[in-house]
């Protein structure tokens, strides 16, 4: 059989790593092809001037003090654009986005052609004078003094650190500054040569020692750390740098490791024929679910793609099916792309581009991830739609569905037992730091000054005092003015009198408050982030753990085994190492209880989007051949200028609250 030629098809979406400026670096024309999103993102040094390869300088014969000077000037300049504070219109940060890419590029030619040390005291002139930047004012002799220029003034990439770099008044300025900081640096040794940072090794010769006993040896190097001296008596540099390395290395494990899913050894599926035998193409993603467009990776051959292309389809007609929504739907109504294999980054298995509103699966890593990044498109297209600033799992606020969600996801009510232990120490607490108070204020005084009667009548107020009897923090005050002539201090009686109202609502309180305690998914999400490398934020991150909870939710409400959607949903696990050394499991999804908890809340929110017709009803997802003609089908169900759909009663329901 031969197979179909599978191309990008529908709109050309933009910005795909194949489409980029990954290897000649960022120009100020590239911008054309950007929206605000993308200029935002990808307008940085790295990406105008790739970071040289400086041991190839090095190897080449460029003097060190040269390459360490080409470090520091590239180090100089803002890792990306600076924008003063009328810079709030599109245009006007587009156009600094523009200023900074022609000064990082101005600065790179002229910094990368220094071979000589010569060349490097001009570059001050060749750049910052050449382009407009300062004007030479000639005074008094021979002297004169550089002044910034209006165009310098106003490039907020024009800065005293670049110019400090940038300025050298002699060679042996330039040696100081540049050859000695470079050799102290270590820079251009290799790592396995470089002494850690913080240590030293330095040679004994003998002359002088702190030993008492004579057992350090001259001739012998030691390592110090600071003014500590670690470890004396080595005979060679290379054995105590070893020790050195082995050292501070042990010192500075953290223990983290990438978490990257396992590949699904078998894709399987058991629901229904929705190709009905068809080999899918990318017309029918553009005709059946009204995909922008899609992309293929160049190194995915035909049948690659044809693979990809039909568990895709299936699996997307399976999500259709579970949420019981229109096809349409799938694409936010023909706002979202999808590509093969074409955008993937690193170890990720898949991912959701915001910028340009697309879907990559990697070749066979991307299996099992689709729910998972379907949601997130879904998320960042609700945040659109509902005025948030990026995803509206970041503002879920402004959504009281969503806002649930959240909470549902990281809280739970306590156990009883859980309520009981809580406010039997909380009430320990209090007693205790009211007990503390009433020392502070009575105790040194009634011990000095009082008999062995009044101490007994300290002791039984102090139990009524504990227990919240009303009036006790009165007859206290009253016992110290008898017994010392002072009463207790206003401050501080007001402060025990608190505490004697606290103490007395405990008494009083009977029936047990159930409070709230995070949930399991939530803490061991925060603990991924721990472990794992990726962190700051990622697992446990409204935005990543709404999209796995989502995964678990569709897999849940599947009748049957769709591996290409969802096959990624229960594979959060790693192994840990408790407090205690011993291993255990670590997952970072919902499960039990507070799944069925969470499941229950994504109901509600379906059923909420339906009702504000964000999502279209459907209660059959229909194969491809039995799809009815639909007249004047709408692209897009969010924007009131497009031509309504005619409606189809046999596959929409237009009262679908109730019966969900």
């Amino acid at each position: 059989m031969q197979l179909n030629n599978h191309e990008d098809f529908g709109e050309k979406i933009g910005g795909a790593r194949k489409d980029l400026w990954k290897e000649r670096g960022l120009y100020v024309d590239d911008l054309d092809a950007m929206n605000d999103r993308e200029a935002e993102k990808f307008v940085k040094k790295d990406n105008i001037w790739k970071k040289p390869d400086y041991q190839a300088m090095l190897d080449s014969g460029l003097p060190l003090g040269v390459v360490f000077f080409i470090k520091k000037a590239r180090d100089s300049i803002n890792a990306s654009p600076q924008y003063l504070y009328g810079d709030k219109t599109s245009e006007k940060r587009l156009a600094r986005q523009r200023e900074y890419i022609q000064t990082v590029r101005e600065l790179q030619s002229v910094v990368s052609e220094a071979r000589t040390v010569e060349d490097a005291m001009k570059a001050f002139d060749r750049f910052f004078v050449e382009n407009g930047y300062f004007e030479k004012k000639q005074e008094w002799g021979c002297s004169f003094r550089y002044q910034a220029t209006e165009k310098g003034g106003k490039n907020p990439s024009i800065t005293k650190k670049l110019a400090d770099i940038l300025l050298i008044r002699s060679p042996e300025a330039f040696e100081r500054n540049f050859t000695q900081k470079a050799q102290k640096e270590q820079f251009g040794i290799s790592k396995e040569q470089k002494v850690p940072r913080g240590y030293a090794i330095r040679f004994h010769d003998g002359k002088y020692t702190y030993s008492k006993n004579n057992v350090w040896l001259p001739n012998t190097y030691y390592v110090v750390k600071g003014h500590s001296i670690l470890q004396t008596n080595f005979e060679t540099r290379e054995a105590a740098l070893k020790w050195v390395q082995d050292f501070a290395r042990g010192q500075n494990k953290s223990g983290k490791t990438r978490f990257v899913p396992p590949q699904l050894a078998n894709i399987q599926r058991t629901g229904p024929d929705y190709r009905n035998g068809t080999e899918i193409t990318g017309q029918h993603y553009l005709d059946t679910f009204g995909f922008r467009g899609g992309e293929f990776g160049n190194w995915m051959n035909q049948n690659d793609r044809q693979a990809s292309l039909n568990m895709g389809f299936e699996a997307l007609k399976d999500l259709a099916s579970v949420l019981k929504i229109s096809d349409r739907d799938i694409s936010y109504q023909g706002t979202l792309a999808i590509a093969f294999g074409a955008r993937g980054s690193g170890n990720a298995a898949a991912h959701y581009e915001p910028l340009r509103k697309v879907i990559n699966l990697t070749k066979m890593h991307g299996a099992g991830s689709l729910a998972h990044e379907w949601w997130h498109g879904l998320d960042d297209y609700l945040g659109k739609k509902i005025g948030a600033r990026g995803m509206l799992s970041e503002q879920p606020r402004l959504y009281a569905p969503f806002e649930k969600l959240i909470n549902t996801m990281k809280y739970k009510p306590e156990t009883p037992e859980q309520a009981a232990t809580r406010e039997k120490n909380q009430s320990e607490r209090i007693r205790k730091n009211a007990e503390s108070w009433l020392e502070f204020a009575m105790l040194a005084p009634l011990k000095r000054q009082g008999t062995e009667e009044q101490m007994a009548a300290y002791a039984a107020l102090r139990e009524s005092f504990l227990s919240g009897e009303a009036g006790s923090v009165e007859k206290l005050n009253d016992l110290k003015k008898t017994v010392t002539g002072r009463v207790i201090p206003k401050s501080e009686r007001e402060r025990l009198e608190t505490f004697e109202r606290m103490l007395s609502g405990m008494q009083g309180q009977k029936a047990l408050q159930i409070g709230r305690v995070e949930t399991d998914f939530y803490r061991n999400s925060v603990r991924m982030a721990a472990e794992c490398e990726r962190d700051g934020g990622y697992w446990d991150s409204n935005t990543e753990m709404t999209a796995r909870a989502f995964a678990c939710y569709v897999k849940d409400k599947l009748p049957y085994l769709s591996d290409y959607l969802v096959g990624h949903a229960d594979c959060a696990v790693t192994i840990v190492a408790n407090r205690s050394g011993e291993m255990e499991v670590l997952k970072a999804f919902p499960e039990g209880e507070e799944r069925e908890a969470i499941n229950a809340v994504f109901d509600e929110l379906v059923a909420d989007l339906k009702r504000e017709q964000i999502l279209t009803h459907a209660d059959k997802t229909l194969p491809l051949s039995l799809h009815p003609v639909v007249e004047n089908e709408q692209i897009s169900f969010f924007y009131n200028e497009l031509p309504k759909t005619k409606p189809v009663q046999a596959i929409r329901k237009t009262d679908c609250g109730p019966e969900l």
